[in-house]
């Protein structure tokens, strides 16, 4: 394990520390990671062939790449996740021989923290209830910060709060209800 140097692709470094707490659960404490945020997905898209070719001179032999599957801002509906997929892949495909998955979440990773009763309890402080299929959710981190507000009126929960949300996580639950955490998952568990 200690010669494994896993590459963490994200659209923004609250995404990177939340994949580096799951790898580390799955993989333990001594799993080594390298964390790249691209502070926005057409940042990611575009420089993601260059960053991998810097990634893997640096010993990076492993790659997770998360981009959010978002949604049209014209008519609310979600973007195509065979074309991202594809886009993603060419991209990657111009650095060869590396172990890579591609993540794609439904909307967004805070999707995951939806399949969990004790995570949207926490969130929630008793209430609130987790979903069966948490990629149907619209917005879901906006409705985590909905379900975040008390009695003051102000929110509780923000991205910040990922990796604490992370590490709480069943992670077999949101595996079984969340099929871009189950790829993952899966492909941590091959390394």
């Amino acid at each position: 394990m200690s010669s494994r140097l896993i590459a963490l692709i994200a659209e923004d470094e609250t995404d990177c520390d939340t994949i580096r707490k799951i790898v580390h659960r799955v993989l333990g404490t001594n799993a080594r990671t390298k964390p790249w945020a691209s502070k926005g997905c057409s940042t990611l898209r575009r420089k993601l062939s260059a960053k991998l070719k810097v990634l893997s001179g640096e010993g990076c032999n492993a790659f997770v790449i998360l981009h959010d599957l978002d949604r049209n801002p014209q008519n609310n509906s979600l973007n195509d996740e065979a074309k991202l997929r594809e886009t993603l892949e060419v991209a990657a495909s111009e650095v060869k021989g590396i172990n890579k998955h591609i993540c794609i979440p439904i909307e967004e990773l805070e999707a995951w923290f939806w399949s969990d009763p004790d995570v949207i309890k926490h969130i929630g402080r008793g209430k609130g209830e987790a979903k069966a299929n948490p990629n149907l959710i619209t917005k879901p981190k906006e409705q985590l910060i909905r379900l975040s507000i008390g009695e003051n009126r102000k929110p509780r929960y923000s991205t910040n709060m990922n990796v604490e949300l992370a590490e709480i996580l069943n992670l077999e639950l949101c595996s079984d209800r969340c099929p871009s955490f189950n790829s993952l998952l899966k492909f941590l568990q091959s390394l």
